[in-house]
């Protein structure tokens, strides 16, 4: 064989075992739904008395790990540092983006995140608001 020969073989050869189908190209992305609104009287920043809501910023940051909180207070000296990371279910998140104003409800964890520096608050929803 001749060396072109030999080369256009092993090309073949290659294409054939990686494929040359369309299965290269994907779908684009599905793009997540947004979360809901709220509906109620809910102020920028703050919490229920009871914890069972909490009034927001939402924001991420990379501690080690991907951490979200809502920043709940925007001064010094505020209960809780004036933030909570957040916790819940896979997908409870989905449609919140960073700088997006939230309310969420849930209720404090008994314990702290290590991880993340801040009192955890199990998510059960998130609303934009």
């Amino acid at each position: 064989m001749t060396t072109t020969v030999l080369r256009a073989a092993i090309l073949l050869a290659l294409l054939a075992a990686a494929g040359c189908g369309p299965r290269g190209i994907s779908a684009p992305a599905s793009t997540p739904t947004p979360a809901p609104v709220a509906t109620g009287d809910f102020p920028d920043y703050g919490y229920a008395p009871d914890l069972s809501w909490l009034a927001g910023r939402f924001r991420i940051a990379i501690r080690g790990s991907l951490c979200s909180y809502v920043v709940t207070a925007t001064h010094a000296g505020a209960p809780w540092g004036g933030e909570f990371a957040l916790r819940g279910a896979p997908g409870v998140l989905d449609g919140v983006h960073a700088g997006d104003m939230v309310v969420v409800h849930g209720s404090i964890a008994k314990s702290s995140s290590r991880e993340c520096g801040a009192r955890y608050f199990e998510v059960v929803s998130i609303e934009r608001h």
